[in-house]
């Protein structure tokens, strides 16, 4: 089957639950203000079975993110499904940052002394993108018939997966005194968890950190402000903004090239 029958087969494939999508997120609030008690079974494994609305509680059309802000009595917990595979793109190669703070002052919050942030993925460059498709070329081609060609792509997000949990061994830590190195691995026992997986050709990142960190308590619920930002990777050397003269860039090309964040408040959920 030539390359772009086999793409717009798959394309076929998800359209059904694209539009779904685009008609649910329509419905969504752009930034979640309401405090959301995690799921008693949580895991922190970027599967979202435990989650009983798998497109979540918001959905911010800039940065192009479903995303949930929960907690229990021990943890805070960000979940962000992408919607399109350029969220993954640019949370590999830019970096998703989670950032909590106490104050609520537009002004105040972003550069607060006691902010939190959490940074998962660390940026990978280009490098881990280029791993996941030379994997993808391993593959035989996709065929015409329905249940094939889901196992395949079955078998396509299995290998990027296993890609992404190979390579993302790192979280980067900012503002907790109780830790001084400011990258964990994802393996470490202060209890700050990170993972990265696909679902449905989209990307999937949860996040979890003990309140003990944030100075946060479901005894005594404060509110506080919290930003999710989805960076760029650096130009490169030599690299002359403007120096070549183009079109101007599609709404694509303008979402990779620019930092999306947005911020948004949130109060503990107190236990049912």
């Amino acid at each position: 089957m030539k390359t772009i029958e086999r793409v717009t087969l798959s394309l076929l494939l998800l359209t059904a639950f694209i539009n779904l999508e685009v008609a649910y997120a329509q419905k969504q609030p752009s930034v979640q203000e309401v405090g959301v008690r995690a799921p008693a079974n949580i895991k922190i494994d970027g599967k979202l079975d435990e989650w009983p609305n798998k497109l979540l509680s918001a959905y911010n059309s800039t940065s192009r993110i479903y995303y949930t802000i929960a907690n229990d009595d021990e943890n805070l917990y960000l979940v962000v499904r992408g919607f399109g595979q350029r969220v993954s793109r640019k949370a590999l190669e830019g970096g998703l940052t989670f950032t909590i703070s106490h104050s609520t002052g537009k002004k105040e919050r972003e550069k607060a002394p006691d902010n939190v942030s959490i940074s998962f993925p660390v940026p990978q460059g280009e490098k881990i993108r280029f791993d996941l498709l030379a994997q993808q070329r391993e593959l035989p081609p996709l065929m015409k018939d329905t249940v094939a060609n889901r196992r395949q792509i079955d078998s396509l997000i299995k290998v990027a997966n296993a890609v992404l949990t190979a390579r993302l061994k790192e979280i980067r830590v900012a503002g907790i005194k109780e830790i001084e190195d400011t990258s964990i691995s994802v393996y470490n026992t202060q209890g700050i968890k990170a993972k990265m997986q696909f679902i449905l050709m989209q990307p999937v990142v949860e996040i979890a950190i003990p309140l003990k960190y944030l100075g946060l308590s479901t005894t005594k619920p404060v509110k506080f402000s919290y930003n999710i930002k989805l960076s760029v990777p650096p130009p490169p050397p030599g690299f002359v903004a403007g120096a070549i003269a183009d079109d101007p860039p599609t709404a694509d090309e303008a979402y990779l090239e620019n930092t999306t964040d947005f911020w948004g408040e949130y109060i503990l959920a107190p236990k049912p």
